[in-house]
């Protein structure tokens, strides 16, 4: 959508690319090349069985093939949630083809001696959703028993509607399923209607990286985060979303009062404003 320099939108879990339908206009409209992703294994794009086939080599792989695919020489990437892993190291992989990263929601940490898989299995429960979902099939047997109730629960718990005064780190009880951990929403979502809602329901390594070990992003960074995002509230990634913005040079990390996960979708024209300024920042 759009031409000028490429912007390019990397979506999270469980999204598709109809997440950045808010931003693609903008940043089309203020003279740039807005392009977005079904990332692998989502939406209309291919969803390879062995799970080796998405690896971080994987992913960046598909973001250069899609610039090459479309004469895109360099561009800007934007992440959120899952999508920043992606963002973040296409940007450590090739400097050479990327201008600057956004990352939305997770901040950047410099690869470290041990895996985050390591880490979490070591530091929180087995019932924790990610470790939870590292079973085979118990991920696609809980999400896929009530698409649109999985869908609406999980978009809500981690919304900023969603008020609790911890973390919510969906804890999966015995016996019980990951949507066990979620709370029903009152009523409609407030930041997406019923047809965006069906729009989702109705379309649904670390090892490799030990060359970037403890590497600084090499291009500017901006970060933008919700005050009541589980991920953000998360121990130390206020920290590193700081050193993130601060080590690569670019603009101080946003952190959005009231904002959730969502935040594209529920705080739509700031994160455009931010967005659009720091393309601007970059030509």
């Amino acid at each position: 959508m759009g031409e000028g320099p490429a912007v390019v939108f990397l979506h999270g879990f469980p999204e598709l690319w109809f997440s950045w339908r808010h931003q693609m206009p903008a940043v089309a409209a203020a003279g740039f090349r807005a392009i977005a992703l079904d990332m692998r294994g989502h939406g209309q794009t291919d969803a390879p069985a062995n799970v080796d086939d998405y690896t971080v080599a994987h992913t960046v792989g598909d973001v250069i093939g899609v610039m090459d695919a479309l004469s895109i020489e360099k561009a800007v990437v934007v992440g959120h949630d899952a999508g920043t892993t992606a963002a973040y190291h296409t940007a450590l992989m090739r400097p050479d083809r990327i201008r600057g990263v956004v990352g939305l929601s997770m901040p950047y940490a410099p690869r470290g001696l041990r895996s985050n898989i390591e880490l979490l299995a070591e530091r929180l429960p087995a019932g924790f959703y990610m470790n939870y979902f590292q079973k085979p099939d118990v991920a696609e047997n809980d999400l896929e028993a009530d698409v649109g109730k999985s869908l609406t629960r999980l978009f809500f718990a981690n919304s900023g509607d969603y008020v609790t005064q911890k973390p919510l780190l969906m804890i999966v009880p015995k016996d019980g399923t990951s949507t066990d951990t979620l709370p029903t929403p009152p009523g409609p979502l407030s930041f997406m209607s019923k047809q965006e809602l069906q729009t989702y329901v109705a379309t649904y390594d670390w090892e490799l990286t030990a060359p970037w070990m403890g590497m600084k992003l090499p291009v500017p960074a901006a970060y933008i985060g919700g005050t009541r995002d589980t991920v953000v509230n998360f121990p130390g990634n206020r920290a590193r979303a700081e050193a993130m913005a601060r080590d690569s040079g670019g603009p101080a990390a946003v952190f959005l009062e009231g904002a959730g996960h969502w935040i594209q979708n529920e705080r739509p024209a700031e994160v455009n404003a931010i967005i659009l300024k720091f393309l601007a920042s970059l030509k």
